[in-house]
């Protein structure tokens, strides 16, 4: 079985050690991300950033109006429309005149058009972002980071959960109840009843290990439904939208009353309803304070026709003193006295707004502190556990899915905020991402140290796959889970001839015919003639004749009458999928890097592995979590473009090829 990590387990004497250890880690990936966006903003030039889609110079912006949660929109544009860039929806950018220093107000991108972007600002928008001539730029935010030293300092409260930690698995215990509870439903296998079944008996700890295929997600939703009707109060996270949103969908058709945390640019549309701010629109008290916003806004107008009590306006006269000068109707040490009134009508109006201000904060947090109160089950990222809105809850059950794509500081966030713990993910799958090369640590996930260290009854792996045709798990399967997966009846040997309309198009071309055969579910496609290549300024690779050959496979796919949304193409370099989302933009074909897909799946999955040299360097491909990510998306048929003689100087990949061939 090839090795999914090379790092050992970090072992700790006390909880100091730890703490020490993860703090220097935080500040290492910390400094990374920031310096990333800062040296590429002061390194080159607005062109040169705007170049590689990073920035976009020029725009003008206006006031776009509020939207979900009363955020502030800003509407920025460009008569010739925006350029190629790589600023997506929920993204952190900052908007500058010029050089942007980084300490620009941090905003989330809402919407793209080909000739605008809409930001959403949580509080009143500088006003240069009105102007002409601005940048835009993509950035990264301080929070998450700052959440994880809080995370750090909240394990001295809770002895039980250091020594969990700290890998001193003596202190586990095992349940002491008499009776261990049940869960059976009709839905699931066998093995994930009773997955659930030893989850709900555990005290403490729990790793529900599921690779992929297997039901995971579902099988934690149901375990969670189990959790709802014990009536505990259960916190559900994972680290990222995407990954929430997928458990809460689940959580929704179980009919699981749900609550969304975040920011609402950042969901599924389809579970905006869940959310805490949609929730908030229908809130008796919250409505209430939406008005007391209003009328501070009227208030702020009114303010201006009078002189601020500012700066040297005051001359260092307290609120009380201008008043009691203004009402005497005299001038004071040079001022007029029509100044002094205007500045005792503004200094009123300001305490009438702070008056409204505060009753409008309470109503709030009162209508906020209420639909949370009465939320069984809270869902958010791991970063955003770690809120103002989460400080004083203490959930009976805290649940982190895809837990092994989390570093251990960033699960510690929604962890400290429970009695009890589940960790469900696939260790075998890819690791957190970690950007800095001295903070290695970090990329072995909480779940994979626990996954080494507990018993046996504290780890679950789910074994009945409901995806993949049981040829195109085989090689994973061998490989990674030691043969412990089994195809389920349904799937084990279904195929494209199973597909409503499927009717291979006849080509001349063996390679492609090869590629419809729909008793091959695993097929190798030769790119021997394809040569690999690289920007200057990039480590990313790409590969045009792959680009080629992987176009006129996607024309055989579609003319055989496979629809756009059943075929998925992946890559392990970002210079090959930007490449391929151009050649083939037309066809409406989801194109992703593997990363991007782990958690995906398709009926056909074309992987395009771009390295061809003749020293046998295959570079990244080494990481074979991301080789086992990308063989176990596809669920009827699987084609696997490379240049074996390349691939073959691995002991791998030359055991995948003959794997493929010898079917």
């Amino acid at each position: 079985m090839p090795s999914t990590s090379t790092k050992k387990m970090k072992r700790f004497t006390d909880i100091i050690q730890y703490k020490k250890f993860f703090e220097g880690l935080i500040q290492k990936e910390r400094k990374a991300e920031m310096e990333f966006h800062l040296n590429e903003i002061m390194l080159l030039s607005g062109r040169q950033r705007e170049a590689k889609g990073r920035a976009i110079l020029t725009l003008s912006g206006k006031d776009a109006g509020t939207g979900i949660g009363g955020v502030y929109l800003v509407k920025l544009g460009r008569g010739s429309g925006l350029p190629d860039n790589e600023i997506s929806n929920g993204d952190v950018v900052i908007v500058s005149k010029e050089k942007p220093t980084g300490k620009e107000e941090q905003a989330t991108v809402v919407s793209k058009t080909k000739r605008s972007i809409t930001l959403a600002y949580n509080k009143i928008p500088p006003y240069l972002v009105f102007g002409r001539n601005l940048r835009l730029d993509l950035y990264s935010n301080d929070i998450t980071f700052q959440r994880m030293q809080d995370a750090l300092a909240s394990l001295e409260k809770l002895p039980i959960l250091q020594e969990y930690i700290k890998s001193n698995i003596d202190l586990f215990l095992d349940s002491e109840k008499s009776s261990l509870p049940t869960s059976k439903n009709n839905f699931l296998n066998a093995k994930q009843n009773q997955v659930i079944k030893n989850a709900l008996a555990s005290n403490d700890i729990f790793l529900i290990h599921g690779p992929p295929g297997t039901g995971k997600t579902t099988t934690l939703a149901h375990l969670i439904k189990s959790y709802f009707e014990e009536g505990k109060k259960v916190l559900v996270t994972a680290p990222s939208n995407t990954a929430v949103d997928n458990i809460l969908e689940k959580l929704q058709s179980l009919e699981i009353p749900s609550t969304r945390i975040g920011n609402p640019i950042r969901m599924d549309e389809n579970l905006l309803n869940l959310s805490l701010d949609v929730q908030l629109q229908d809130h008796p008290d919250y409505q209430q304070a939406n008005g007391i916003w209003n009328k501070i806004q009227v208030l702020k107008k009114e303010q201006e026709d009078y002189a601020p009590a500012s700066g040297q306006n005051r001359r260092g006269l307290s609120d009380s003193k201008i008043i009691q000068l203004a009402s005497s109707k005299k001038p004071y040490r040079g001022i007029q006295s029509a100044k002094l009134r205007k500045m005792a009508k503004w200094i009123k109006l300001q305490q009438t707004i702070n008056k409204n201000f505060e009753e409008a904060q309470m109503l709030q947090a009162s209508a906020i502190e209420s639909i949370l109160e009465k939320s069984a089950v809270i869902c958010t990222t791991n970063s955003s556990a770690g809120s103002d809105l989460l400080k004083d809850i203490i959930f009976d059950v805290v649940c982190i899915d895809e837990a092994t794509q989390s570093t251990e500081p960033e699960a510690l966030i929604p962890l400290v905020k429970g009695r009890k713990w589940v960790l469900a993910g696939d260790h075998k799958q890819l690791p957190p991402t970690v950007k800095a090369k001295d903070a290695g640590d970090l990329s072995i996930s909480l779940f994979e140290r626990f996954q080494d260290e507990l018993p046996e009854n504290r780890i679950n792996i789910l074994t009945i796959q409901y995806r993949m045709h049981q040829e195109i798990m085989r090689f994973s399967n061998e490989n990674f889970y030691d043969n412990q997966l089994k195809a389920h009846p349904t799937v084990a040997n279904h195929s494209l001839k199973d597909l409503p309309g499927f009717e291979p198009f006849p080509y001349i071309n063996p390679a492609i015919e090869k590629v419809l055969q729909t008793s091959k579910p695993v097929t190798f496609i030769a790119c021997e003639e394809g040569t690999e290549a690289q920007l200057a300024d990039s480590h990313s690779w790409f590969n045009l004749e792959e680009i080629a050959l992987t176009k006129e496979i996607t024309d055989a796919l579609l003319s055989s009458r496979l629809f756009p949304e059943d075929i998925g193409i992946i890559s392990p370099y970002d210079q090959q999928v930007s490449r391929l989302k151009a050649a083939l933009k037309d066809y409406h074909v989801e194109i992703k890097s593997i990363d991007g897909f782990q958690g995906r799946e398709k009926e056909v999955i074309i992987i395009s592995l771009v390295r061809s040299n003749t020293e046998g360097n295959i570079g990244f491909l080494r990481d074979y979590r991301r080789l086992n990510v990308a063989l176990t998306r596809a669920k009827r048929k699987l084609i696997i473009i490379g240049n074996p003689s390349t691939l073959r100087s691995n002991p791998i990949y030359k055991s995948l090829i003959e794997n493929i061939l010898n079917q």
